[in-house]
């Protein structure tokens, strides 16, 4: 009882507060101001609002369920051409609608924009029929990956990249201590806008005479966000798992597989609600289009990651949760590594001459290494689901003596190297699974 009584405690406030966040994105889209921050004002309100409240309404029907001795839904959603085919109207109506100004008729349709690549992703990852874990389940790991993962993680990296950031400023100082205005005022406008001629070639100086400031962002980028994000969405995996050997019911891998994913897509779209709303209205057609594939990393990432542990508290003594971490972090860094060079040469690409042509080789093949990354966990999901679903047993909650885990033959890496044999139970022990026979 003191559980529910919490549980809806926290659903009032969390309604509570996205109709207040609500209200007032709606009275900033009808407001004054300069147009970026009007934007601002009323896009990230709103859309935080309704995550807010569609998770109040979701929590408190859970605990209502569970009150009265329901049994608990599984988690069903749409196909995935349907989300995908919302997500396309949704963006063409949204532009249309900020050409004519009609930015209070557009916030519904930014929150569809935002929300429609997150069930697809889902749906992908989700079995195609057989057992599915109900929304009781599911709906803790996306509110983790959705509020608490982000504070984590900005904190997190904040601290790692503080000493990197003294040490530019420093370098700058001593070197020109005209450049760090210079930096400041050109790196407000990084965020999906356009810079001017004059704002690029003083960044393409900086860059010149103080490369240690690609070097930080590199680090910060590469290392420091993809450790700190996926370290904060495995907490799902760890909190709302039942893994733990002393437990009479534990998940399947199956389970423990969509955990994370749905973590990895609740920490998506809270980021793509940041990320499109801070590129202005001119900049949002171009970030919302770009920023639809970013939930496809996330969820594969944190899913991966899961995955290992699920498979090495079945194996204490192998190495799955040391191949999870790898790929998790491996592929979300090197995510972040296309999407940095696509970025920085899109900025340089205006300059001109051998230096211009340079900047949008590296901006085709940061483009082209995003769309090869994306496709790789497109292809992950869907081996690692069929995999996965053919190892379960039909139900999302298995006792301790778990099935057989089996490998498909076929499966790409990584999925190959997530999906080894995993052990059996005999016994209330674990022991390695016999080799599969062709």
């Amino acid at each position: 009882m003191g559980k529910r009584i919490v549980a809806l405690l926290c659903a009032f406030l969390s309604v509570a507060s996205g109709l207040v966040l609500i209200a007032v994105g709606l009275f900033g889209a009808i407001g004054g101001g300069r147009a970026p921050e009007q934007f601002l004002a009323s896009v990230i309100p709103f859309l935080l609002g309704l995550l807010f409240l569609e998770l109040g309404l979701a929590v408190a029907w859970v605990t209502w369920l569970a009150a009265r001795g329901a049994a608990q839904p599984a988690v069903k959603l749409p196909p995935w051409w349907i989300s995908a085919l919302a997500y396309i109207v949704a963006v063409a109506v949204g532009v249309g609608l900020l050409q004519l100004g009609w930015w209070w008729l557009f916030l519904p349709f930014a929150a569809i924009a935002v929300t429609a690549p997150i069930v697809v992703v889902e749906r992908l990852g989700s079995p195609p029929s057989g057992a599915t874990p109900s929304w009781r389940r599911l709906l803790p790991a996306f509110a983790w990956g959705a509020l608490v993962t982000p504070i984590l993680a900005l904190t997190l990296q904040l601290l790692a990249a503080v000493g990197a950031f003294v040490a530019a400023v420093v370098g700058l100082n001593l070197g020109n201590p005209q450049s760090l205005t210079i930096l400041t005022q050109t790196i407000q406008r990084l965020q999906g806008r356009t810079f001017t001629d004059d704002q690029t070639n003083a960044l393409v100086r900086i860059v010149a005479a103080q490369p240690l400031v690609l070097i930080i962002g590199f680090f910060v980028v590469v290392f420091a966000g993809p450790v700190t994000e996926e370290l904060g969405k495995f907490g799902a995996a760890l909190l709302f798992g039942r893994t733990r050997g002393e437990r009479a019911v534990q998940d399947s891998t199956l389970t423990i597989f969509l955990i994370g994913l749905t973590a990895g897509l609740g920490f998506a779209i809270t980021e793509n609600i940041f990320y499109t709303a801070q590129a202005g209205s001119a900049g949002w057609p171009v970030q919302i289009v770009v920023r639809a594939v970013t939930p496809l990393m996330h969820g594969t990432a944190s899913a991966l990651l899961a995955l290992g542990w699920a498979q090495q508290r079945r194996a204490p003594g192998g190495w799955a949760l040391l191949r999870g971490v790898g790929l998790a972090i491996g592929l979300h860094a090197t995510w972040n590594l296309f999407a940095g060079v696509f970025s920085v040469a899109q900025i340089f690409s205006g300059v001109g001459g051998a230096a211009g042509a340079g900047a949008i080789a590296l901006a085709v093949l940061g483009g082209l290494g995003l769309i090869g990354l994306a496709v790789t966990s497109w292809l992950t999901l869907l081996r690692l689901r069929r995999t996965l679903s053919a190892d379960s047993d039909g139900t999302p909650d298995l006792p301790t003596a778990d099935t057989t885990e089996r490998t498909d033959p076929q499966l790409a890496l990584p999925a190959a190297i997530m999906a080894a044999p995993a052990p059996v139970a005999s016994e209330g022990q674990w022991r390695p699974a016999e080799p599969q026979r062709s």
